[in-house]
């Protein structure tokens, strides 16, 4: 025990590596020393996890502005969002105490949709290789072959991807819901590199949590960004004003999350409006714990639970496709 601090109970190295893979927060939890009187076994897994985290956000800090800047040279608008931003690997105040700590699989850029293209084709002759590309993103690899890594996905010799995305879109039950409009919400810095205004990143941040929410695979990292931000302070009437355009699957379900992990945080009139808005899948959340949404990649949603949160036709018959192909399995 360093400090007083509390540790954490005598799991089993099987029970750290199922929990760590379930928040993202190893690396976290053993720099702050709760695993200080583990065994020997555990305490080599932690050190290994936190060394692992600090190299991949090493390697981002040396990758990540050349990508950016790339892409500023070539006059293309492309906002880092999420890890890069919250470990602050651009050059940017990290927003997490211990950015080393801030498990990164990969460097998330925004781009205009008209822009898709060329961005792709300014990354390739920069020399970065095509590992994959689906309707809401191009992925390009920086090292390594793009696969998720050791147990809890943290390895760094593993992923290393740049991932580019077309507008602000976030991937469901096999449909995507939509952002704001990023050229609304972007300003351009004096180096050329671009950055979302700070109520327009916070919302962005609510709404990755939205979607894992709605996927039913919230890791708790995702809340601590939440956290972290509410402490250096969030203007909500600012990010209100960033939710009246975004598919209400990226609002509601985050901004429930939050509350409901970080109790006192979102301001109570705003979570009920988000998620009368959200109708269905709104009434859902109402009537369900916070721990049936935390990350277990054993189980699937039930049908349910997909269609509670399609909000068209369109999005009903793209849920009904997935669950023709997938496990149904059940939400806890």
């Amino acid at each position: 025990m360093r400090g007083g601090a509390p540790t954490l109970p005598s799991w089993s190295l099987d029970e750290v590596q199922r929990v760590g893979l379930a928040t993202g927060l190893t690396a976290l939890a053993g720099a702050l020393g709760l695993f200080d009187e583990a065994d020997a076994e555990v305490g080599e897994y932690v050190r290994e996890q936190r060394a692992e985290v600090a190299a991949r956000v090493e390697r981002f800090r040396t990758a990540g502005p050349q990508v950016v800047e790339l892409l500023a040279a070539a006059e293309l608008m492309a906002v880092p969002v999420k890890g890069a931003v919250l470990a602050g690997v651009l050059g940017d105040v990290p927003v997490w105490p211990r950015p080393d700590t801030r498990p990164m699989s990969d460097l998330d850029l925004l781009v205009p949709t008209r822009h898709r293209a060329q961005a792709g084709a300014v990354l390739t002759r920069g020399g970065w290789q095509l590992h994959a590309s689906s309707a809401h993103e191009d992925t390009f690899l920086v090292w390594g072959d793009g696969s998720v890594g050791r147990t809890d996905g943290e390895s760094a010799a593993h992923n290393g991807r740049v991932e580019v995305h077309p507008g602000w879109t976030e991937f469901l039950h096999g449909y995507t819901a939509g952002g704001f409009d990023l050229e609304r919400r972007a300003h351009r810095r004096a180096d050329g590199t671009w950055r979302l205004d700070d109520a327009a990143f916070v919302t962005h941040v609510i709404g990755h949590l939205a979607s894992t929410v709605v996927r039913a695979e919230v890791r708790a990292v995702n809340v601590l960004d939440v956290w972290f931000l509410s402490e250096r302070g969030i203007d909500w009437q600012a990010v209100d004003r960033c939710l009246h355009d975004i598919a209400p699957q990226l609002t509601a379900p985050g901004l429930w999350a939050a509350d409901r992990f970080l109790p006192g945080v979102v301001p109570p009139t705003l979570l009920q409006r988000e998620l009368a808005r959200l109708g269905k899948g709104g009434d859902l959340l109402g009537s369900t714990s916070e721990a049936a949404v935390l990350r277990d990649p054993s189980q699937r949603t039930t049908a349910g639970w997909r269609t509670a949160f399609a909000r068209t036709t369109s999005q009903r018959a793209a849920v009904a496709r997935q669950l023709a192909h997938g496990a149904w399995g059940r939400v806890r």
